[in-house]
């Protein structure tokens, strides 16, 4: 794939020294094996009195976002009405690749989440109220609510997008956005429970909509067989990767609570 073809968009929230070095070395991870490729930086609400760059990047473009608290819908919401790219990788800024992803093998995926769940009604009232302003609903609220599962004992036919992460291509995106009117959510989406949401919302309708994720259910498998999983901080990050010379996976995600 062709370096305009595709490009990184991460979502960043710096609240401290800590978490400022996460999107550093999340760039700094990228450039080992996408030199030249462009990533877009959606900044949700940091504390600037924290935010500074350790190095001097070039091909990186930073907005900041007047929808404060949006989170992980941002990056689609700004890649909707800016086509970057033909793809987009859609990370958090507490990921850290280690190894070449070959896009050769998903550029013609129209999306795939990069972590998986399995369903569940976790606040899924929450989720009926935060997509009660979308056009072609009634899809979605039966499946939210797993009645067929709890009705008819069938297996759920989806599975919740982790993060809101995913390979998304930007025509495929466009119409599931004007499909369901999927930016109304930027007003409702306010809080860690709402983004919550945003996780099940998202993989549902990738699931509905996308031929590929009834085939992949994602890129590295479901977030709860990953290992580490999430009592890994970066400071243990940055201990295996400077003293024991060896992570425990080649894409790595550090878990805050931000």
């Amino acid at each position: 794939m062709s370096d305009t073809s595709y490009g990184f968009i991460m979502t960043r929230h710096v609240n401290s020294e800590i978490t400022n070095n996460y999107w550093n070395q999340s760039i700094r991870c990228i450039r080992k094996f996408y030199s030249e490729v462009k990533i877009i930086i959606i900044d949700d609400n940091s504390n600037y009195n924290f935010v500074k760059a350790h190095f001097e990047y070039k091909n990186v473009e930073i907005i900041q976002s007047e929808y404060k608290g949006a989170g992980e819908l941002l990056p689609y919401y700004y890649f909707y009405k800016n086509k970057y790219f033909d793809n987009a990788f859609i990370i958090h800024d507490s990921i850290f690749i280690h190894k070449k992803i070959n896009f050769d093998k998903i550029k013609n995926f129209d999306v795939i989440p990069l972590w998986h769940f399995n369903p569940d009604k976790e606040n899924f009232h929450n989720s009926l109220q935060l997509i009660s302003n979308f056009k072609n609903q009634m899809a979605l609220y039966k499946n939210l609510t797993l009645s067929d599962v709890s009705i008819l004992g069938r297996k759920p036919e989806w599975y919740g997008c982790f993060g809101v992460q995913s390979y998304i291509n930007h025509n495929f995106l466009f119409k599931i956005a004007n499909k369901y009117n999927l930016f109304t959510l930027l007003n409702k989406v306010k809080s860690r429970p709402d983004r919550c949401c945003l996780e099940r919302i998202f993989g549902l309708i990738f699931n509905l909509e996308s031929g590929v994720t009834k085939k992949y259910k994602s890129l590295f498998g479901n977030i709860h067989n990953h290992n580490p999983l999430f009592d890994y901080t970066y400071d243990k990050y940055k201990y295996d990767l400077t003293v024991r010379k060896k992570i425990p996976k080649n894409v790595i995600k550090v878990w805050t609570g931000r």
